[in-house]
Protein backbone atom coordinates (compact mmCIF):
# COMPACT_ATOMS: atom_id res chain seq x y z
CA UNK A 1 0.00 0.00 0.00
CA UNK A 2 2.87 2.37 0.80
CA UNK A 3 4.50 1.67 -2.56
CA UNK A 4 1.21 2.34 -4.34
CA UNK A 5 0.96 5.62 -2.42
CA UNK A 6 4.39 6.63 -3.75
CA UNK A 7 3.16 5.80 -7.25
CA UNK A 8 0.18 8.15 -6.86
CA UNK A 9 2.53 10.93 -5.81
CA UNK A 10 4.75 10.22 -8.82
CA UNK A 11 8.06 8.34 -8.72
CA UNK A 12 10.91 9.86 -10.73
CA UNK A 13 13.41 7.01 -10.20
CA UNK A 14 13.22 3.44 -8.88
CA UNK A 15 16.51 1.73 -8.01
CA UNK A 16 15.92 -1.97 -7.34
CA UNK A 17 17.97 -5.03 -6.39
CA UNK A 18 18.82 -7.26 -9.37
CA UNK A 19 20.48 -10.27 -7.70
CA UNK A 20 17.78 -12.86 -8.60
CA UNK A 21 16.79 -11.33 -11.95
CA UNK A 22 17.59 -14.62 -13.72
CA UNK A 23 15.32 -16.67 -11.44
CA UNK A 24 11.61 -17.01 -12.32
CA UNK A 25 8.75 -16.89 -9.83
CA UNK A 26 8.70 -15.70 -6.23
CA UNK A 27 11.23 -16.12 -3.42
CA UNK A 28 9.75 -18.47 -0.77
CA UNK A 29 8.89 -17.28 2.73
CA UNK A 30 11.42 -17.55 5.58
CA UNK A 31 8.82 -19.69 7.40
CA UNK A 32 9.74 -22.78 5.31
CA UNK A 33 13.09 -22.88 7.11
CA UNK A 34 11.63 -23.74 10.53
CA UNK A 35 10.44 -27.17 9.39
CA UNK A 36 13.81 -27.85 7.74
CA UNK A 37 15.67 -26.93 10.95
CA UNK A 38 13.39 -29.25 12.93
CA UNK A 39 14.24 -32.16 10.60
CA UNK A 40 17.98 -31.43 10.88
CA UNK A 41 17.83 -31.15 14.68
CA UNK A 42 15.87 -34.40 15.03
CA UNK A 43 18.36 -36.36 12.92
CA UNK A 44 21.64 -34.92 14.27
CA UNK A 45 23.70 -37.38 16.33
CA UNK A 46 26.18 -34.82 17.70
CA UNK A 47 26.87 -31.10 17.66
CA UNK A 48 25.00 -28.86 15.25
CA UNK A 49 27.01 -25.99 13.74
CA UNK A 50 25.09 -23.41 11.72
CA UNK A 51 26.88 -20.93 9.46
CA UNK A 52 25.03 -17.89 8.17
CA UNK A 53 25.47 -14.15 7.67
CA UNK A 54 26.24 -12.46 11.00
CA UNK A 55 23.87 -9.65 9.99
CA UNK A 56 20.90 -12.00 9.43
CA UNK A 57 19.40 -11.64 12.91
CA UNK A 58 16.05 -13.19 11.95
CA UNK A 59 17.82 -16.41 10.85
CA UNK A 60 19.85 -16.44 14.08
CA UNK A 61 16.54 -16.16 15.96
CA UNK A 62 15.18 -19.16 14.04
CA UNK A 63 18.20 -21.24 15.07
CA UNK A 64 17.87 -20.09 18.70
CA UNK A 65 14.21 -21.13 18.65
CA UNK A 66 15.07 -24.54 17.17
CA UNK A 67 17.79 -25.09 19.78
CA UNK A 68 15.32 -24.26 22.55
CA UNK A 69 12.63 -26.55 21.08
CA UNK A 70 15.06 -29.47 20.93
CA UNK A 71 16.64 -28.96 24.36
CA UNK A 72 20.02 -27.74 23.13
CA UNK A 73 22.26 -24.89 24.32
CA UNK A 74 23.59 -22.33 21.85
CA UNK A 75 26.96 -20.59 21.61
CA UNK A 76 28.28 -18.04 19.11
CA UNK A 77 31.68 -18.12 17.37
CA UNK A 78 33.29 -15.43 15.26
CA UNK A 79 33.82 -11.77 16.11
CA UNK A 80 31.08 -10.36 13.88
CA UNK A 81 28.61 -13.06 14.99
CA UNK A 82 29.25 -12.36 18.67
CA UNK A 83 29.18 -8.57 18.25
CA UNK A 84 25.99 -8.56 16.18
CA UNK A 85 24.09 -10.93 18.48
CA UNK A 86 25.15 -9.01 21.58
CA UNK A 87 23.96 -5.73 20.03
CA UNK A 88 20.72 -7.32 18.82
CA UNK A 89 20.00 -8.65 22.32
CA UNK A 90 20.60 -5.22 23.86
CA UNK A 91 18.19 -3.68 21.34
CA UNK A 92 15.58 -6.35 22.08
CA UNK A 93 15.62 -7.61 18.47
CA UNK A 94 17.12 -11.03 19.33
CA UNK A 95 15.43 -12.94 22.15
CA UNK A 96 17.24 -15.92 23.71
CA UNK A 97 15.37 -17.90 26.39
CA UNK A 98 16.92 -17.94 29.87
CA UNK A 99 19.56 -20.66 30.23
CA UNK A 100 19.85 -21.35 26.48
CA UNK A 101 22.93 -19.21 25.75
CA UNK A 102 26.32 -20.56 26.83
CA UNK A 103 29.95 -19.55 26.34
CA UNK A 104 31.77 -21.23 23.46
CA UNK A 105 34.45 -22.62 25.79
CA UNK A 106 31.90 -24.40 27.98
CA UNK A 107 30.57 -26.47 25.06
CA UNK A 108 33.66 -28.68 25.27
CA UNK A 109 32.42 -30.07 28.60
CA UNK A 110 28.85 -30.66 27.39
CA UNK A 111 27.26 -33.64 25.66
CA UNK A 112 27.60 -33.06 21.92
CA UNK A 113 23.87 -33.80 21.54
CA UNK A 114 23.11 -30.71 23.63
CA UNK A 115 25.21 -28.22 21.64
CA UNK A 116 24.44 -25.77 18.83
CA UNK A 117 27.15 -23.37 17.64
CA UNK A 118 26.38 -20.48 15.30
CA UNK A 119 29.37 -19.25 13.36
CA UNK A 120 30.64 -17.17 10.48
CA UNK A 121 32.01 -18.48 7.19
CA UNK A 122 28.99 -19.37 5.08
CA UNK A 123 30.64 -17.65 2.08
CA UNK A 124 34.03 -19.36 2.42
CA UNK A 125 35.74 -16.23 3.75
CA UNK A 126 39.40 -17.16 4.49
CA UNK A 127 39.49 -15.70 8.02
CA UNK A 128 36.01 -16.86 9.10
CA UNK A 129 35.42 -19.59 11.69
CA UNK A 130 34.02 -22.28 9.39
CA UNK A 131 36.82 -21.91 6.85
CA UNK A 132 39.47 -22.17 9.56
CA UNK A 133 37.72 -25.26 10.96
CA UNK A 134 37.53 -26.83 7.50
CA UNK A 135 41.26 -26.26 7.07
CA UNK A 136 42.15 -27.37 10.61
CA UNK A 137 43.50 -24.01 11.76
CA UNK A 138 40.97 -22.75 14.32
CA UNK A 139 42.39 -22.44 17.83
CA UNK A 140 39.18 -23.41 19.68
CA UNK A 141 37.09 -25.56 17.36
CA UNK A 142 37.81 -28.76 15.44
CA UNK A 143 35.46 -30.71 13.20
CA UNK A 144 34.22 -33.84 14.99
CA UNK A 145 33.05 -36.95 13.18
CA UNK A 146 29.43 -36.75 14.35
CA UNK A 147 29.07 -33.02 13.65
CA UNK A 148 26.16 -31.79 11.55
CA UNK A 149 27.20 -28.58 9.80
CA UNK A 150 24.46 -26.46 8.26
CA UNK A 151 25.17 -23.76 5.67
CA UNK A 152 22.13 -21.53 6.02
CA UNK A 153 22.96 -19.39 3.01
CA UNK A 154 23.43 -19.49 -0.74
CA UNK A 155 26.84 -18.72 -2.26
CA UNK A 156 27.00 -15.08 -3.29
CA UNK A 157 27.69 -15.02 -7.07
CA UNK A 158 31.47 -15.34 -7.45
CA UNK A 159 31.97 -17.17 -4.11
CA UNK A 160 30.88 -20.61 -5.33
CA UNK A 161 34.38 -22.09 -5.60
CA UNK A 162 35.36 -21.12 -2.03
CA UNK A 163 32.05 -22.33 -0.56
CA UNK A 164 32.10 -25.74 -2.25
CA UNK A 165 35.78 -26.23 -1.46
CA UNK A 166 34.94 -25.80 2.23
CA UNK A 167 32.03 -28.24 1.95
CA UNK A 168 34.37 -30.84 0.46
CA UNK A 169 36.92 -30.29 3.25
CA UNK A 170 34.18 -30.69 5.89
CA UNK A 171 32.95 -33.95 4.35
CA UNK A 172 36.56 -35.15 4.22
CA UNK A 173 36.86 -34.52 7.98
CA UNK A 174 33.81 -36.71 8.63
CA UNK A 175 31.10 -34.10 9.15
CA UNK A 176 27.57 -34.34 7.78
CA UNK A 177 27.10 -31.14 5.77
CA UNK A 178 23.60 -29.83 5.10
CA UNK A 179 23.06 -27.13 2.51
CA UNK A 180 20.43 -26.11 -0.02
CA UNK A 181 19.32 -28.06 -2.12
CA UNK A 182 19.91 -31.05 0.23
CA UNK A 183 17.56 -29.43 2.75
CA UNK A 184 15.60 -26.15 2.69
CA UNK A 185 17.85 -24.45 5.26
CA UNK A 186 17.97 -21.12 3.40
CA UNK A 187 15.78 -18.92 1.28
CA UNK A 188 17.15 -15.97 -0.60
CA UNK A 189 16.78 -12.47 0.76
CA UNK A 190 16.42 -11.22 -2.83
CA UNK A 191 13.27 -10.90 -4.92
CA UNK A 192 12.78 -13.03 -8.05
CA UNK A 193 11.48 -12.01 -11.47
CA UNK A 194 7.73 -12.05 -10.74
CA UNK A 195 8.27 -9.90 -7.65
CA UNK A 196 10.44 -7.49 -9.62
CA UNK A 197 7.70 -7.24 -12.25
CA UNK A 198 5.10 -6.55 -9.54
CA UNK A 199 7.30 -3.87 -7.94
CA UNK A 200 7.75 -2.06 -11.26
CA UNK A 201 4.00 -2.14 -11.90
CA UNK A 202 3.09 -0.90 -8.44
CA UNK A 203 5.67 1.90 -8.31
CA UNK A 204 5.38 2.83 -12.02
CA UNK A 205 8.53 5.00 -12.07
CA UNK A 206 9.48 7.40 -14.86
CA UNK A 207 13.04 6.04 -14.77
CA UNK A 208 14.39 2.67 -13.60
CA UNK A 209 17.96 1.86 -12.55
CA UNK A 210 18.87 -1.79 -11.81
CA UNK A 211 21.30 -2.06 -8.88
CA UNK A 212 23.02 -4.74 -6.75
CA UNK A 213 24.21 -7.83 -8.58
CA UNK A 214 26.63 -8.75 -11.33
CA UNK A 215 26.34 -7.21 -14.80
CA UNK A 216 24.39 -10.27 -16.01
CA UNK A 217 21.78 -9.67 -13.27
CA UNK A 218 21.56 -5.93 -14.01
CA UNK A 219 21.09 -6.69 -17.70
CA UNK A 220 18.34 -9.25 -17.04
CA UNK A 221 16.58 -6.85 -14.70
CA UNK A 222 16.70 -4.07 -17.28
Amino acid sequence: AKLAQFSEEGVLLLMADSTNADKPGWTPSESVIDAAFDRVFQQADGRILVATFASLISRIQQVVNAAHRHGRKIAFAGTSMKNNTEMARKLGILKIPEGTLVDLGSTKNMSSKKVVIMLTGSQGEPSAVLTRMAQGRHNQLEVEKDDTIVLSSHPIPGNEEMVYRNINYLFQLGANVIYDPIEKVHVSGHARRDEMFLLLNIVNPKYFLPVHGELRHLTEHA
